[in-house]
Parts: C-alpha cells; sequence; structure tokens
C-alpha cells in the first residue's frame, strides 16, 4: 500500500527528498484516511449549524462536503 500523499514519486504534504514510507509520521493509506475523514465529518454533523458553518467557511470554502454524503464528496 501507497501513503496517500504520494503523488507523482513526491510527498505533497512535507518538503523532503525521499519518501520513507510507512517509516513516516505522517503515512497513512487511502484507507485510512477515508475512514478518518468519515469519523471527522460525522462529528461535525453533531455541531451547532453555526458552528458548522465557520468550519466550512474557514476549512471547505464554504462547502459542507459533511451533509453531502461523506466522504466520496472531496473537500
Amino acid at each position: 500500500m501507497s501513503c496517500f500523499a504520494l503523488r507523482r514519486g513526491k510527498c505533497s504534504i512535507l518538503d523532503v527528498k525521499k519518501c520513507e514510507g510507512s517509516d513516516c509520521n505522517f503515512y497513512k493509506t487511502e484507507a485510512q484516511v477515508k475512514k478518518e475523514r468519515k469519523k471527522v465529518f460525522g462529528r461535525i454533523k453533531t455541531l451547532d449549524r453555526h458552528i458548522q458553518i465557520h468550519i466550512s467557511e474557514t476549512y471547505y470554502g464554504g462547502k459542507m462536503p459533511w451533509l453531502k454524503g461523506g466522504i466520496n464528496n472531496e473537500c
């Protein structure tokens, strides 16, 4: 399995010369990322509407992907 952040052979998160693979502290598979995103979206859904609006404007460009079916709707 490869890391979700690996793009064209380079890490898209860290400024490193060589990918450390599963030894990296930021290493996650696509499945792990989807599972975590589902959990996060579930938590955000439980928050008051005004807090959801603040989160959507701050981190998701005003979109609320947690209301549109969850993890398959990329942010």
